[in-house]
């Protein structure tokens, strides 16, 4: 009987223990879950940022307009490249960059309601740190790069021209004429109606069919009675028109010289001009 007993206070004693230190450690949960960490890290306030989900991102110019990214690959690409660029870099806080024309501005925009301002040129802006090691510029330019090409739209180059600035046509025989307002309304026209051509094939086969352009166009973005903004090569772009219903543009101000194909029909306007 007493041995009963004894085996009965071993056990009693055994759950005792067993249920005290589950209601220890329920508490302690309890504490932790309840309790508010405030984050001083930059590094961990970056990890916090990127567990939200970017959804839109707004960008501009100051010559190019804006534009807007809501799907998702040209979301993530840009998504990625600024992660790779924040990413184990150094940081300087409340420099302030100076608005140029190579520069670019954004937000981004988040699920759950938050946002972010960004500048690039060369370096990288988000809120108020800047992000620029020497090893990350290759990243820094390609997001960089990659954003003017989203600026670069029919609807943005249709936009240069207006009734204030100068835009010249041109042929191989002729010397370059002004053109007046209507044709200019008309050319405008045109390019708001056409498409970007993204399909690298599709830019081989037209660009081997036609070698030389039938008409040049110049528009100088700026007033027309400014001659020291005409001089500027970030005043100028060129539309060089070919057959098979396309023109390719360049503007003289990208530091890569990037050349953008379009569809659209200038050749009868231009020959009706000429």
């Amino acid at each position: 009987m007493k041995k009963t007993n004894g085996k009965i206070k071993v056990i009693f004693i055994y759950f005792s223990i067993i249920i005290f230190c589950i209601i220890v450690t329920n508490l302690n949960y309890s504490k932790l879950y309840n309790k508010v960490t405030i984050i001083n890290d930059k590094d961990e306030v970056v990890k916090k940022i990127n567990m939200s989900i970017p959804v839109k991102i707004k960008i501009s110019n100051n010559i190019w307009g804006s534009y807007i990214l809501e799907d998702n690959n040209s979301i993530k690409q840009i998504w990625n490249l600024m992660n790779k660029i924040t990413n184990d870099s150094l940081k300087e806080k409340n420099q302030v960059n100076k608005i140029t024309e190579g520069s670019i501005n954004g937000t981004i925009y988040y699920l759950n309601g938050m946002k972010d301002d960004f500048e690039i040129k060369d370096s990288l802006k988000l809120n108020k740190y800047i992000y620029n090691d020497s090893y990350k510029v290759p990243i820094i330019n390609t997001l960089k790069n990659t954003l003017f090409g989203y600026l670069y739209t029919p609807k943005n180059i249709g936009n240069f021209i207006n009734a204030r600035n100068k835009v010249t046509i041109s042929n191989n025989d002729k010397e370059a004429l002004k053109l007046g307002n209507v044709d200019k309304e008309t050319i405008k026209n045109i390019i708001y109606k056409s498409y970007k051509i993204e399909n690298d094939k599709e830019i081989v086969d037209l660009t081997t069919k036609s070698e030389n352009p039938t008409a040049h166009i110049k528009v100088y973005i700026d007033q027309e009675n400014d001659d020291f903004l005409k001089s500027k090569s970030y005043n100028v772009v060129n539309i060089d028109v070919y057959d098979h219903n396309f023109f390719v543009v360049q503007y003289m101000g990208d530091e890569n010289g990037r050349h953008i194909y379009i569809r659209g029909n200038l050749n009868d306007i231009c020959r009706k001009i000429n």
